[in-house]
Protein backbone atom coordinates (compact mmCIF):
# COMPACT_ATOMS: atom_id res chain seq x y z
CA UNK A 1 0.00 0.00 0.00
CA UNK A 2 1.52 3.00 -1.07
CA UNK A 3 2.06 5.95 2.01
CA UNK A 4 1.45 9.07 1.33
CA UNK A 5 2.02 12.74 4.13
CA UNK A 6 4.85 14.05 5.62
CA UNK A 7 8.09 13.58 7.94
CA UNK A 8 10.41 15.36 9.21
CA UNK A 9 14.06 14.70 11.23
CA UNK A 10 16.53 16.66 12.98
CA UNK A 11 19.88 17.60 12.14
CA UNK A 12 21.11 14.05 13.10
CA UNK A 13 18.73 12.86 10.58
CA UNK A 14 16.23 11.20 13.60
CA UNK A 15 12.76 10.78 12.67
CA UNK A 16 10.50 13.81 14.40
CA UNK A 17 7.39 13.27 12.67
CA UNK A 18 6.16 10.49 10.33
CA UNK A 19 2.32 10.89 9.56
CA UNK A 20 2.38 7.08 8.46
CA UNK A 21 2.00 6.59 12.56
CA UNK A 22 -1.05 8.18 14.78
CA UNK A 23 -0.62 10.77 17.22
CA UNK A 24 -2.57 11.06 20.17
CA UNK A 25 -4.58 14.58 19.92
CA UNK A 26 -6.65 16.53 22.49
CA UNK A 27 -9.93 17.92 22.04
CA UNK A 28 -11.14 19.69 24.51
CA UNK A 29 -10.71 19.68 28.42
CA UNK A 30 -13.65 20.15 30.62
CA UNK A 31 -14.68 19.26 34.51
CA UNK A 32 -17.90 17.60 35.51
CA UNK A 33 -19.09 17.74 39.43
CA UNK A 34 -21.31 14.55 40.85
CA UNK A 35 -24.42 14.71 42.45
CA UNK A 36 -24.31 11.51 44.36
CA UNK A 37 -26.04 9.47 42.10
CA UNK A 38 -24.73 5.97 41.65
CA UNK A 39 -25.01 6.61 37.83
CA UNK A 40 -24.79 9.79 36.04
CA UNK A 41 -24.72 11.13 32.43
CA UNK A 42 -23.44 14.31 30.87
CA UNK A 43 -24.02 15.39 27.89
CA UNK A 44 -20.83 16.02 25.76
CA UNK A 45 -21.64 17.28 22.17
CA UNK A 46 -17.68 16.95 22.00
CA UNK A 47 -17.41 13.49 22.28
CA UNK A 48 -17.68 12.02 18.92
CA UNK A 49 -17.34 8.47 17.26
CA UNK A 50 -13.45 8.78 16.76
CA UNK A 51 -13.13 10.17 20.54
CA UNK A 52 -12.39 8.32 23.47
CA UNK A 53 -11.84 9.62 26.80
CA UNK A 54 -9.70 9.89 30.22
CA UNK A 55 -11.59 10.66 33.34
CA UNK A 56 -8.77 11.56 36.05
CA UNK A 57 -8.58 13.24 39.29
CA UNK A 58 -8.08 17.25 40.11
CA UNK A 59 -6.98 16.17 43.60
CA UNK A 60 -3.81 14.74 45.15
CA UNK A 61 -5.55 12.60 47.92
CA UNK A 62 -2.37 10.07 47.98
CA UNK A 63 -2.64 6.70 47.70
CA UNK A 64 -6.36 6.80 48.16
CA UNK A 65 -6.96 9.41 44.70
CA UNK A 66 -9.32 7.46 43.08
CA UNK A 67 -11.65 7.88 39.60
CA UNK A 68 -15.06 6.36 39.09
CA UNK A 69 -15.55 4.21 36.30
CA UNK A 70 -16.34 6.01 32.78
CA UNK A 71 -18.39 5.22 30.00
CA UNK A 72 -19.05 7.07 26.48
CA UNK A 73 -20.75 7.18 23.34
CA UNK A 74 -20.72 9.86 20.62
CA UNK A 75 -22.08 12.73 22.51
CA UNK A 76 -22.65 11.20 25.76
CA UNK A 77 -20.25 10.55 29.02
CA UNK A 78 -21.64 8.28 31.71
CA UNK A 79 -19.96 7.75 35.19
CA UNK A 80 -20.81 5.19 38.13
CA UNK A 81 -20.42 6.82 41.89
CA UNK A 82 -18.56 10.15 40.67
CA UNK A 83 -19.84 10.80 44.43
CA UNK A 84 -19.26 14.73 44.72
CA UNK A 85 -16.44 15.37 43.15
CA UNK A 86 -15.20 17.56 40.20
CA UNK A 87 -13.66 15.33 37.74
CA UNK A 88 -11.27 16.07 34.64
CA UNK A 89 -12.65 14.90 31.44
CA UNK A 90 -9.93 14.77 28.73
CA UNK A 91 -11.53 14.09 25.01
CA UNK A 92 -9.01 12.85 22.89
CA UNK A 93 -9.19 11.48 18.70
CA UNK A 94 -7.13 10.04 16.41
CA UNK A 95 -7.53 12.69 14.28
CA UNK A 96 -9.88 13.01 11.34
CA UNK A 97 -12.03 15.97 13.18
CA UNK A 98 -12.96 18.63 10.26
CA UNK A 99 -10.89 22.32 10.59
CA UNK A 100 -14.20 23.76 11.23
CA UNK A 101 -13.68 27.17 13.53
CA UNK A 102 -12.63 30.31 12.01
CA UNK A 103 -8.94 30.90 12.61
CA UNK A 104 -7.88 27.03 12.41
CA UNK A 105 -4.39 26.59 11.02
CA UNK A 106 -2.27 23.37 10.47
CA UNK A 107 -2.14 20.38 8.48
CA UNK A 108 -3.65 17.11 7.36
CA UNK A 109 -2.49 13.39 5.95
CA UNK A 110 -4.20 10.40 5.39
CA UNK A 111 -2.19 7.05 5.21
CA UNK A 112 -4.35 4.13 4.30
CA UNK A 113 -6.85 3.98 7.56
CA UNK A 114 -4.26 6.35 9.62
CA UNK A 115 -5.23 9.64 10.38
CA UNK A 116 -2.47 12.79 11.61
CA UNK A 117 -4.13 16.10 11.65
CA UNK A 118 -1.78 18.66 13.39
CA UNK A 119 -3.85 22.27 14.23
CA UNK A 120 -3.45 25.84 15.88
CA UNK A 121 -6.75 24.27 18.29
CA UNK A 122 -6.08 20.55 18.78
CA UNK A 123 -2.90 20.11 20.19
CA UNK A 124 -0.88 16.73 20.24
CA UNK A 125 0.54 14.45 23.22
CA UNK A 126 4.11 15.01 23.33
CA UNK A 127 7.01 13.60 26.13
CA UNK A 128 7.56 15.70 29.33
CA UNK A 129 10.41 13.27 30.69
CA UNK A 130 11.43 9.74 31.30
CA UNK A 131 12.72 7.35 33.23
CA UNK A 132 13.26 3.95 35.38
CA UNK A 133 13.04 2.34 38.51
CA UNK A 134 13.22 -1.07 40.10
CA UNK A 135 10.77 -1.80 43.38
CA UNK A 136 8.97 -4.83 44.66
CA UNK A 137 10.69 -7.44 46.16
CA UNK A 138 14.27 -6.71 46.37
CA UNK A 139 16.28 -9.78 48.39
CA UNK A 140 14.52 -11.61 51.41
CA UNK A 141 12.99 -9.36 54.11
CA UNK A 142 13.21 -6.59 51.76
CA UNK A 143 10.13 -5.47 49.84
CA UNK A 144 10.09 -2.27 48.58
CA UNK A 145 6.05 -1.82 48.32
CA UNK A 146 6.33 1.64 47.30
CA UNK A 147 8.07 3.75 43.98
CA UNK A 148 8.09 7.65 43.82
CA UNK A 149 9.31 9.49 40.98
CA UNK A 150 9.55 13.11 40.94
CA UNK A 151 9.52 15.06 37.25
CA UNK A 152 12.77 16.71 36.27
CA UNK A 153 10.79 20.02 35.70
CA UNK A 154 7.18 20.38 36.94
CA UNK A 155 4.08 20.60 34.40
CA UNK A 156 2.17 24.17 34.53
CA UNK A 157 -1.09 22.31 32.19
CA UNK A 158 -4.16 22.31 34.63
CA UNK A 159 -5.07 19.07 33.01
CA UNK A 160 -3.00 16.33 34.80
CA UNK A 161 -0.64 14.56 32.35
CA UNK A 162 -0.73 11.14 31.68
CA UNK A 163 1.78 8.83 32.70
CA UNK A 164 2.74 5.38 30.81
CA UNK A 165 4.28 2.29 32.21
CA UNK A 166 6.07 -0.98 30.84
CA UNK A 167 8.40 -3.16 32.25
CA UNK A 168 11.26 -5.14 31.23
CA UNK A 169 9.44 -8.34 31.83
CA UNK A 170 7.31 -9.13 34.88
CA UNK A 171 4.67 -5.86 36.12
CA UNK A 172 1.97 -5.82 38.74
CA UNK A 173 1.45 -2.23 40.18
CA UNK A 174 -1.49 -0.30 41.72
CA UNK A 175 -2.33 2.62 43.99
CA UNK A 176 -1.18 5.15 41.02
CA UNK A 177 -1.55 8.72 41.62
CA UNK A 178 0.15 11.69 40.36
CA UNK A 179 1.62 13.99 42.91
CA UNK A 180 0.96 17.91 42.83
CA UNK A 181 -2.33 20.27 41.75
CA UNK A 182 -3.38 21.92 38.17
CA UNK A 183 -1.09 24.01 36.77
CA UNK A 184 1.66 22.55 39.21
CA UNK A 185 2.09 18.54 38.86
CA UNK A 186 5.17 17.17 40.06
CA UNK A 187 5.50 13.39 39.85
CA UNK A 188 3.71 10.12 40.36
CA UNK A 189 3.59 7.16 43.32
CA UNK A 190 3.04 3.66 42.52
CA UNK A 191 2.44 0.52 44.60
CA UNK A 192 4.04 -3.11 43.60
CA UNK A 193 1.71 -6.23 44.17
CA UNK A 194 4.06 -8.88 43.11
CA UNK A 195 1.74 -11.99 43.54
CA UNK A 196 3.52 -15.23 44.28
CA UNK A 197 1.20 -17.40 42.23
CA UNK A 198 3.01 -15.53 39.11
CA UNK A 199 6.12 -18.27 39.94
CA UNK A 200 9.57 -16.89 40.69
CA UNK A 201 9.66 -13.88 38.82
CA UNK A 202 7.45 -12.66 41.74
CA UNK A 203 10.49 -12.91 44.38
CA UNK A 204 12.22 -10.86 41.87
CA UNK A 205 12.82 -7.15 41.43
CA UNK A 206 10.52 -5.52 39.26
CA UNK A 207 12.44 -3.52 36.50
CA UNK A 208 9.84 -0.49 35.39
CA UNK A 209 9.92 2.03 32.66
CA UNK A 210 7.44 4.84 32.09
CA UNK A 211 7.08 8.21 30.12
CA UNK A 212 5.25 11.25 31.49
CA UNK A 213 3.87 12.89 28.05
CA UNK A 214 1.40 16.46 28.57
CA UNK A 215 -0.03 19.08 26.58
CA UNK A 216 2.79 21.71 27.20
CA UNK A 217 4.26 22.54 24.39
CA UNK A 218 8.37 23.57 24.80
CA UNK A 219 10.05 25.78 22.65
CA UNK A 220 13.16 24.51 19.83
CA UNK A 221 16.23 25.52 20.26
CA UNK A 222 19.04 26.87 17.81
CA UNK A 223 20.41 24.48 15.19
CA UNK A 224 17.09 22.67 15.48
CA UNK A 225 15.26 21.56 12.42
CA UNK A 226 11.53 20.47 11.36
CA UNK A 227 8.29 21.76 11.50
CA UNK A 228 6.31 24.43 13.97
CA UNK A 229 2.56 25.02 14.24
CA UNK A 230 1.41 28.34 15.55
CA UNK A 231 -2.64 29.54 16.63
CA UNK A 232 -3.90 32.62 15.75
CA UNK A 233 -1.83 34.77 18.70
CA UNK A 234 1.35 33.72 17.63
CA UNK A 235 1.37 30.86 20.69
CA UNK A 236 3.37 27.35 19.65
CA UNK A 237 0.56 24.75 19.79
CA UNK A 238 3.21 21.70 18.62
CA UNK A 239 7.05 21.73 17.02
CA UNK A 240 8.49 18.57 15.46
CA UNK A 241 11.34 18.75 18.02
CA UNK A 242 8.93 17.71 20.82
CA UNK A 243 8.83 13.44 21.00
CA UNK A 244 5.37 12.76 20.35
CA UNK A 245 3.37 10.03 22.25
CA UNK A 246 1.88 7.99 19.69
CA UNK A 247 -1.53 5.60 19.69
CA UNK A 248 -0.16 2.18 19.29
CA UNK A 249 -3.14 0.25 20.64
CA UNK A 250 -6.84 1.40 20.20
CA UNK A 251 -8.32 2.49 23.34
CA UNK A 252 -10.62 0.75 25.01
CA UNK A 253 -12.24 0.98 28.45
CA UNK A 254 -15.03 -2.34 27.90
CA UNK A 255 -12.62 -5.19 26.61
CA UNK A 256 -12.07 -7.01 29.94
CA UNK A 257 -13.22 -10.51 30.82
CA UNK A 258 -13.55 -12.65 33.84
CA UNK A 259 -10.32 -14.86 33.07
CA UNK A 260 -7.46 -15.94 34.74
CA UNK A 261 -7.07 -17.14 38.26
CA UNK A 262 -8.59 -15.03 41.11
CA UNK A 263 -6.63 -14.37 44.00
CA UNK A 264 -8.58 -15.97 47.15
CA UNK A 265 -7.56 -15.53 50.91
CA UNK A 266 -10.43 -16.37 53.14
CA UNK A 267 -12.20 -12.97 53.23
CA UNK A 268 -9.61 -11.61 50.80
CA UNK A 269 -10.64 -11.84 47.08
CA UNK A 270 -9.64 -10.41 43.90
CA UNK A 271 -11.25 -10.72 40.57
CA UNK A 272 -9.03 -11.79 37.47
CA UNK A 273 -9.80 -9.70 34.33
CA UNK A 274 -7.88 -9.66 31.28
CA UNK A 275 -7.90 -8.14 27.24
CA UNK A 276 -5.62 -8.60 24.82
CA UNK A 277 -2.87 -7.09 24.46
CA UNK A 278 -0.37 -5.91 21.27
CA UNK A 279 1.89 -8.82 21.55
CA UNK A 280 4.98 -6.09 21.78
CA UNK A 281 7.51 -5.24 24.60
CA UNK A 282 8.05 -1.98 23.67
CA UNK A 283 4.49 -0.61 24.36
CA UNK A 284 3.53 1.01 26.97
CA UNK A 285 0.09 1.18 28.75
CA UNK A 286 -1.60 4.22 30.39
CA UNK A 287 -1.56 4.55 34.24
CA UNK A 288 -3.76 7.51 35.30
CA UNK A 289 -7.31 5.46 35.82
CA UNK A 290 -6.58 1.86 35.16
CA UNK A 291 -4.37 1.60 38.23
CA UNK A 292 -6.07 4.07 40.35
CA UNK A 293 -8.57 2.94 42.96
CA UNK A 294 -12.47 2.84 43.02
CA UNK A 295 -14.06 4.42 45.99
CA UNK A 296 -17.35 2.18 46.41
CA UNK A 297 -19.49 5.05 48.18
CA UNK A 298 -20.99 4.44 51.35
CA UNK A 299 -19.30 0.44 52.39
CA UNK A 300 -17.49 -0.18 55.38
CA UNK A 301 -14.39 -0.39 53.19
CA UNK A 302 -14.77 1.86 50.13
CA UNK A 303 -11.31 1.93 48.30
CA UNK A 304 -10.91 -1.02 46.39
CA UNK A 305 -7.77 -1.51 44.41
CA UNK A 306 -7.23 -2.40 40.84
CA UNK A 307 -3.95 -3.77 40.41
CA UNK A 308 -2.13 -5.64 37.40
CA UNK A 309 0.11 -5.28 34.16
CA UNK A 310 2.00 -7.74 32.42
CA UNK A 311 2.63 -11.43 33.38
CA UNK A 312 5.98 -13.08 33.20
CA UNK A 313 7.30 -13.10 29.57
CA UNK A 314 3.74 -12.19 28.06
CA UNK A 315 2.33 -9.41 25.77
CA UNK A 316 -0.90 -10.88 24.49
CA UNK A 317 -2.78 -10.48 26.94
CA UNK A 318 -3.14 -7.26 30.11
CA UNK A 319 -3.98 -8.86 33.71
CA UNK A 320 -5.79 -6.95 36.24
CA UNK A 321 -6.54 -7.47 39.52
CA UNK A 322 -9.82 -5.95 41.31
CA UNK A 323 -10.37 -6.30 45.10
CA UNK A 324 -14.07 -7.80 45.72
CA UNK A 325 -14.43 -7.86 50.13
CA UNK A 326 -18.06 -8.65 49.30
CA UNK A 327 -20.85 -10.10 46.38
CA UNK A 328 -23.12 -6.58 47.06
CA UNK A 329 -20.57 -4.45 46.14
CA UNK A 330 -18.53 -6.07 43.11
CA UNK A 331 -15.81 -4.26 40.86
CA UNK A 332 -14.72 -4.69 37.45
CA UNK A 333 -12.19 -2.92 36.09
CA UNK A 334 -14.14 -1.74 32.92
CA UNK A 335 -14.75 1.70 32.47
CA UNK A 336 -10.99 2.49 32.48
CA UNK A 337 -9.74 4.19 29.80
CA UNK A 338 -6.37 2.68 28.41
CA UNK A 339 -4.74 2.18 25.55
CA UNK A 340 -1.00 1.26 24.13
CA UNK A 341 1.47 4.25 23.38
CA UNK A 342 4.94 4.50 22.61
CA UNK A 343 7.28 7.65 22.09
CA UNK A 344 8.12 8.75 18.32
CA UNK A 345 11.34 8.51 19.01
CA UNK A 346 13.78 6.63 21.42
CA UNK A 347 13.79 7.76 25.29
Amino acid sequence: MALYGLRTRDAAGNVTLDTTVTPIRSLKMMTVTGNGSFEQTFSIPEIKAQSFVVVDALADSGEYTWTPPAFWSAGSLRLRQPGTSTWQVMVLSQGGEPFSAPGTYGFRARNGDTLTQIDSINRVLSVHSSGGFSFGFMGPGNQQAWAEVTFPTAIKTTERPLVFLNAVNYMMVGNFYIRGAPGNWTGFRVKAWNYAGHGSVANQPMQIKWFCASYQTFASGAGQYGARVRDESGAVTFVTTANLALLNGQPANNSFVVAGDPIANGQYYNASYQMPWTGSFDDYVLANALFSVTNVVQTTQPFRTNFGGFLPGNRNILQMYCENYDSINPLGVNGRTLFASRPMKSL
